[in-house]
């Protein structure tokens, strides 16, 4: 089987969703997550509109230390005034339950006993009313409304209560929720679809062994996701998570839409978390030997065979190889532009990006790399002053210019769709902005690329018409701020041959046929 942009190993009915030519049409809203308080004035700098709160940071418990004690709402206020003055437009808040008095069992069950219930949704309903701007019970010197709230985390174990007492918390919180603001964008926890679908997407590909390991190693809650979409009068928006390759987007859209396909109309999908593909996870990824059961999981493109290969990379990443570092940066850059790209295309409301910091603690030598490649995920790397809650930037990241980059270039657009350039493996999208076209293509390979590979190349003829275009890469270099560019006359002919690799590269013109 081919591992293609189109999601290969779907079934029949969600390969006819996904490359049924499905043409978005409202721009996509780009975010950061996970982000933290002191840091708005550098991720600013992205131009983006939209930014992702720490769930944890602002739990019920931690909010609300005791039943008889008052709402703090001193740090999400904090949050909210901070990056609305730094100019985001959006703001996503999840409304984590934990919490050590009220929820039912903090490590298995997170929502609230049936006695702290009515003591849960005014929780919800006060931070509702507090960010929605209507004039009543704001927030000192709210600058603009609060619309998008996530009730859990992810279906996963960050939300491991059973799927009937999380819907029934989610039952209580959208009420109360709407009760506060009639615009309020109540999002149901994410749908965890990296593990969900990682068996039916690869089948074909892995040993006996290592399938029995990931249905045995991971929580995949697949029968909880169609409940819940059973219940579409519960939240407003479909969330999910996109934490490994960027083409199971496609298959996760392909299959809400499959399974919501009698709703009386869809709903806007969010994409609240992603992370860089992290190549493997769930497990040690720094070792090849022992049963698949105790080692990470891989993340296609990559299969058991690739194994040897992905040790001996993250033994390099985790020593702290300058070379195996800037490769890992590259890769993220190129992995947060194709996933939005791809989410765009599939009409997706808004995708946050990450991350905003790497994940150090997961970058030791004890852990094994056992988060993969998001552990270096960070956009850039921050100093905190001595004493003060104020961060300064050591390092900026290739993905935090390629993000500005694509914001730059998709802001505005009213049209995007994927062309058919020759070849399932050649990804070709078009967006169209008051008469203008941007191309963003490039080559996935069928296999996985790691340090020290030939970079794998395939020529393609790019249906563009135009007399002139500018070819713009991606971002991709520690160091560089502004893209390489160079302007090229088309032949009588019509079109654009262009050699294609995995980095993604846009292609500008004034007009198109």
């Amino acid at each position: 089987m081919r591992w293609s942009c189109w999601a290969a190993g779907l079934t029949a009915v969600l390969a006819m969703l996904a490359t049924s030519g499905f043409v978005g049409g409202e721009e996509i809203l780009i975010g950061v997550e996970y982000a933290l308080e002191g840091r708005a004035h550098v991720f600013a700098g992205l131009g983006i509109p939209a930014v992702k709160h720490l769930p944890e940071s602002v739990a019920w418990g931690k909010m609300q230390p005791s039943s008889d004690a008052p709402i703090d709402f001193s740090k999400m206020d904090a949050f909210v005034r901070e990056y609305h003055e730094a100019g985001f437009r959006e703001i996503v808040l999840g409304l984590k339950s934990l919490s050590q008095w009220a929820s039912k069992a903090p490590r298995k069950d997170l929502t609230p006993k049936p006695e702290y219930i009515a003591l849960y949704e005014n929780w919800i309903r006060s931070i509702v009313e507090r960010y929605d701007a209507d004039g009543r019970e704001d927030m000192p010197g709210l600058k603009r409304p609060v619309r998008i709230f996530e009730i859990g985390v992810e279906l996963s174990a960050y939300e491991p209560e059973p799927v009937a007492d999380y819907l029934a918390m989610l039952e209580k919180a959208y009420r109360a929720a709407h009760a506060a603001s009639d615009k309020v964008l109540i999002a149901h926890a994410a749908f965890l679809p990296t593990t969900a679908f990682l068996g039916m997407r690869r089948a074909d590909r892995d040993t006996e062994a290592y399938r029995a390991a990931v249905q045995k190693k991971l929580d995949a809650r697949l029968d909880d996701m169609r409940v819940v979409l059973t219940r579409p009068e519960l939240f407003d928006l479909v969330n999910f998570h996109a934490l490994g390759d960027p083409y199971e987007i496609e298959f996760t859209v392909g299959w809400i839409r499959q399974q919501t396909k009698r709703w009386p109309r869809p709903k806007p999908i969010l994409i609240s978390d992603t992370s860089p593909n992290g190549l493997i996870g769930w497990g040690p990824a720094t070792t090849a030997e022992g049963h698949p059961a105790r080692l990470g999981i891989i993340a296609p493109p990559g299969t058991e065979m690739d194994r040897p290969r992905l040790a001996a990379f993250f033994r390099k990443l985790v020593d702290g190889d300058e070379t195996a570092l800037q490769w890992a940066h590259t890769f993220v850059a190129e992995d947060m532009v194709k996933k939005v790209v791809i989410a765009a295309e599939q009409d997706v409301m808004l995708i946050n990006t990450s991350f905003t910091e790497d994940l150090p603690l997961l970058q030791t030598k004890l852990f094994m790399a056992g988060a993969g490649l998001s552990a270096w995920g960070g956009m850039v790397k921050l100093q905190r002053k001595p004493f003060r809650n104020e961060w300064t930037v050591q390092e900026y990241r290739p993905a935090f210019y390629a993000v500005r980059q694509l914001q730059a270039h998709l802001h505005g657009y009213n049209k995007v769709e994927r062309i058919n350039a020759g070849g399932d493996r050649i990804c070709l999208y078009r967006f169209e902005r008051q008469g203008r076209s941007l191309w963003v293509a490039w080559f996935e390979p069928e296999k996985l690329v790691l340090l020290g590979d030939p970079v794998p190349t395939r020529r393609a003829f790019l249906p563009i018409h135009a007399s002139q275009v500018v070819i713009e890469n991606m971002i991709h270099r520690h160091g560089q701020t502004e893209p390489e560019r160079q302007t090229q006359t088309l032949n009588k002919a019509g079109g654009l041959p262009l050699e294609l690799t995995p980095r993604p590269v846009f292609v500008l013109t004034d007009r198109d046929a």
